[in-house]
């Protein structure tokens, strides 16, 4: 992690801000302060007044629309009050958040993601299980809703199948899960509840899905162009995803994929998919890990996201 502080000489706020970070265990031969002396180098640094700080050369304080300075900068701090620099307590949380959020390469897509996803656990059930678990995800597309139980246990039965030991073996496989009125409340990539991300597929009724990721996998697995519609979930910033004629539009065009690990033996939908969103910035990215200390996560690229859905969704109707 490269940590740096832009500042003008004699910068008070600079001095405070170096202690702060020394009193956080970030040794001062790893921070590195910079002197800046003009508005052009300020410009190429990325200054927007003395002092910024930069994390792996990003500012996680950063202001939409400030523009490079060399006079004093002020922060707001957690309880409103303006200060010189980010307070303490402020940068212990974007310095946990950052050391748990990790750059995703989508040259090195990790095998053990698509091997333990979605379409390998379809593949491994006995055929006609796996026709019934098609047969619910075909309902979503066509139907834009969760089938019921007026109609899951007869489709169970006229697979030649047990309904009870049917829809058991889903939820074992972590495949679909059913809510209390005994509706499908959980079929991945879909979602029979609201969530934060909606899918408007051509020529069908939108769905919810689980996840950002998903979502991209819903025009994947279904051959169909499509519009995604999230939002950040740091800042509240709309976020649209869209599919047509082979090509990805993301808007806001810097937007990417915060991905949480699954925890072991518990459903996906319990312990990861709730914190796998679009986020519009790395800050955004980091932040949120700060706010939620259980978490680890990876951020992906736009083309890595769109390759880890394809592999855990794109197969499923196949």
């Amino acid at each position: 992690m490269r940590v740096q502080i832009l500042h003008v000489p004699d910068c008070p706020g600079a001095v405070t801000l170096s202690a702060y970070l020394t009193q956080l265990a970030v040794d001062n031969a790893d921070v590195e302060r910079q002197v800046v002396s003009d508005l052009d180098q300020a410009t190429a640094l990325g200054m927007t007044g003395s002092p910024t700080l930069l994390i792996d050369g990003a500012d996680p304080f950063a202001v939409a629309g400030l523009p490079p300075s060399l006079s004093c900068r002020l922060y707001r701090d957690e309880n409103g009050s303006i200060a010189r620099a980010p307070s303490l307590a402020q940068l212990r949380a974007t310095l946990a958040g950052t050391e748990r959020l990790a750059t995703f390469d989508p040259a090195t897509l990790d095998p053990a993601w698509a091997a333990a996803g979605t379409a390998a656990r379809h593949a491994a059930l006995p055929g006609n299980l796996r026709r019934l678990h098609q047969a619910i995800l075909a309902y979503f597309v066509e139907n834009g809703e969760p089938p019921g139980r007026s109609w899951l246990g007869p489709e169970a039965r006229r697979l030649g199948l047990d309904p009870d030991t049917a829809y058991a073996d889903l939820a074992a496989a972590d495949l679909v899960h059913l809510g209390e009125a005994g509706q499908v409340a959980v079929a991945y990539p879909f979602s029979g509840l609201p969530t934060g991300h909606r899918v408007h597929l051509a020529g069908g009724p939108p769905v919810w899905s689980m996840c950002a990721i998903d979502a991209l996998g819903i025009p994947q697995m279904t051959g169909r162009d499509g519009v995604i519609v999230a939002a950040d979930p740091h800042s509240g910033e709309p976020v649209r995803v869209e599919l047509g004629a082979g090509e990805w539009r993301w808007s806001p065009p810097a937007t990417a994929v915060l991905v949480t690990r699954p925890s072991p033996g518990v459903p996906s939908a319990q312990c990861c998919c709730p914190h796998i969103n679009f986020v519009t910035s790395p800050e955004h990215a980091q932040a949120y890990l700060a706010s939620h200390p259980e978490l680890t996560g990876e951020l992906l690229g736009q083309a890595a996201a769109v390759q880890l859905a394809g592999a855990l969704f794109g197969p499923l109707l196949g």
